[in-house]
């Protein structure tokens, strides 16, 4: 029935040659069996192996019988969450149609996210109050505490891996939510319970002198949280990725946008939370009254029991029809991924890209405290508005950019943010902003350039991932990707002014301030000028460059030893930089020990 045409010439495997078959994929007709083979199941006996037509979007729909593997067995579905779908299914990378967000049936996936985006405002938010002010430790330290409180990221490809590979009662997502939940809400509890530092200042008097020595009291539980929290989300993304997939060839996309959007959400409310109610003198602040670090910590353990129950009562998945396969295929598997240009070329886009727009000059927030009047709650405020503006963009890029160009919204929206940001912070340095209010506007509008140039090296995975491997390539590309934060960190300690230099606000600490500042956006230019091709245009670009991208074994291995050496030099540096005895070192961001 079928004409066999010659071997592909990369990889050795026979193709089928249907006119029919090539119709129905989306994409010319171009289509890799290898590549479809991804999931981590696969290599079982036909025996135990049911029918695999959903795992590639309808290819196989007219033709159910027939395989690209030749005589190697037919690999199971890729396991997929249960949900409410809709019809329109054109050009989707795996079928099921479209899901309805909306439904009863996924208040759950949203609940998560939303808790999800709580933690990811509201943690972060409580270190300059908690470690800057309560504790009273120096900017550098702060930046330290704020890096390794994100530690647990650069791990996140392990947990990933676990999650899509390794199924609990095959079960592959609601496992680890519950794992993920529980742990979180048993060490919230532990820190909710043990007794509490007391502040640095309280009413404007000194009252604990060695508050800065006790960083490391909430450093390490933070730290503990951090992987509690990671182990939500990657199930979570999986799921989203599952998803995602389900769309439309016209419509993907759109349902990331509006997780995203939840997630911005919930993040505008922790930060909004923390901002309001941690404002009184222990933490920098003019309230009468606050709320004391044991109801804060008291709060979020509340909201994590509330997602073991949200996962527990709302959230549903279809159970594995086998088992996993043996680790070291599944390695073997993960390593073929990461060597296809696509992934290795994303990994190192989202890096670079990454690196380059969190690098900021260090005393921005200082600066910002001491030339505008901000505080912690200023700052805060700030992040609320950042956190709103991605999620204007998210739904701006969901009702009007599907399917726009990749890089011209990433150009566009580099090019807004110079425009609108350089001559603001020029003249704020300079003392010759007219009002504050300025600032405030220009924080929220590039707020929203900014989430579309981060989206955009989120969105492109979704077209390379593999199904079977969803947290896992997901997880593995944004671990590389976040990577460049702790970095960032550690060369921002590095050119760090001195404090008192600050205060002294001569016109020689003006002029070093703002030419850091006009270097680090001209070096943003200049990366993303030289990085953006490696960047696909638009959904179909992604798949033809997945599909004709040859293997390569150098450039990833090149890529993961450059990662471990930048890994371990930034969390080096900013376990340095909270330790009180070795926080002077320069290394770590201090001025020297003498």
């Amino acid at each position: 029935m079928y004409a066999q045409r010659p071997k592909h010439q990369h990889r050795g495997i026979v193709l089928l040659e249907d006119p029919d078959l090539a119709g129905s994929y989306p994409y010319d007709g171009q289509y890799d069996p290898l590549n479809a083979r991804t999931d981590c199941f696969a290599g079982l006996t036909d025996a135990v192996t049911p029918d695999p037509t959903h795992l590639y979007g309808g290819i196989y729909d007219k033709h159910p019988q027939a395989t690209p593997f030749g005589k190697l067995p037919i690999p199971p579905p890729a396991p997929s969450s249960a949900g409410t779908s809709i019809s329109n299914n054109s050009g989707a990378l795996r079928s099921g149609g479209p899901i309805r967000l909306c439904s009863r049936d996924q208040l759950g996936y949203m609940l998560n996210w939303l808790l999800i985006g709580f933690f990811n405002g509201s943690i972060p938010a409580l270190v300059y109050p908690l470690f800057g002010d309560y504790l009273h430790l120096e900017a550098f330290q702060g930046n330290g505490v704020l890096a390794l409180i994100d530690f647990a990221w650069n791990f996140k490809f392990i947990f990933s891996f676990l999650t899509d590979c390794t199924p609990l009662n095959r079960y592959r997502r609601k496992p680890y939510l519950m794992i993920g939940w529980s742990l979180l809400t048993v060490f919230l509890l532990i820190i909710t319970i043990l007794s509490q530092v007391e502040p640095y200042r309280r009413d404007g008097e000194i009252v604990n002198k060695e508050a800065p020595t006790e960083g490391l009291r909430y450093v390490v539980p933070f730290i503990i949280i951090s992987f509690a929290r990671i182990i939500v989300i990657v199930p979570s993304e999986g799921i989203m990725v599952e998803y995602a997939q389900r769309e439309g060839l016209e419509g993907r996309g759109r349902t990331q946008a509006i997780t995203l959007m939840v997630r911005g959400v919930g993040q505008a409310i922790g930060k909004l939370l923390v901002s309001f109610g941690c404002y009184s003198s222990e933490y920098g602040g003019t309230f009468t009254a606050s709320l004391p670090l044991r109801a804060v910590f008291g709060l979020w353990t509340a909201l994590a029991a509330a997602g073991i129950a949200i996962t527990w009562f709302l959230m549903s998945e279809e159970q594995m029809p086998t088992s996993s396969q043996p680790f070291r295929s599944q390695i073997q598997r993960v390593w073929r991924i990461i060597q296809q240009r696509t992934t290795w070329q994303i990994m190192v886009f989202g890096f670079f890209q990454n690196a380059v727009m969190s690098l900021h000059y260090s005393e921005r927030e200082p600066f910002f405290r001491m030339r505008l009047g901000g505080d912690g709650m200023a700052l805060n405020n700030a992040d609320a508005v950042a956190a709103i503006g991605s999620v204007i963009a998210a739904y701006i890029l969901s009702r009007f950019f599907l399917n726009t160009n990749w890089r011209k919204i990433m150009l566009w929206s580099l090019l807004i943010t110079v425009v609108l940001e350089v001559p603001v912070e020029s003249i704020t340095i300079f003392d010759r902003l007219p009002t504050v209010a300025i600032f405030g506007i220009k924080d929220f509008l590039v707020s929203i350039p900014y989430a579309l140039i981060a989206f955009m090296r989120e969105f492109v995975i979704i077209e390379i991932t593999d199904p079977g491997y969803e947290a896992t390539t997901f997880g593995f590309i944004t671990t590389v990707q976040y990577l460049a934060k702790p970095f960032v960190s550690m060369l921002n300690n590095l050119f760090a002014t001195d404090q008192d230099d600050l205060a002294d606000d001569t016109s020689e600490v003006r002029w070093r301030i703002a030419t850091e500042m006009w270097i680090i956006y001209a070096v943003r230019v200049v990366v993303i000028l030289s990085i953006y091709t490696l960047l696909p245009r638009q959904k179909r670009h992604a798949l033809e460059r997945k599909l004709r991208g040859n293997p390569n074994l150098v450039v990833p291995l090149v890529i993961f030893i450059c990662v471990c050496i930048v890994f371990w030099t930034a969390v080096t540096a900013s376990f340095l930089a909270v330790i009180h005895s070795t926080s002077c070192l320069k290394f770590a961001g201090g001025k020297g020990c003498l």
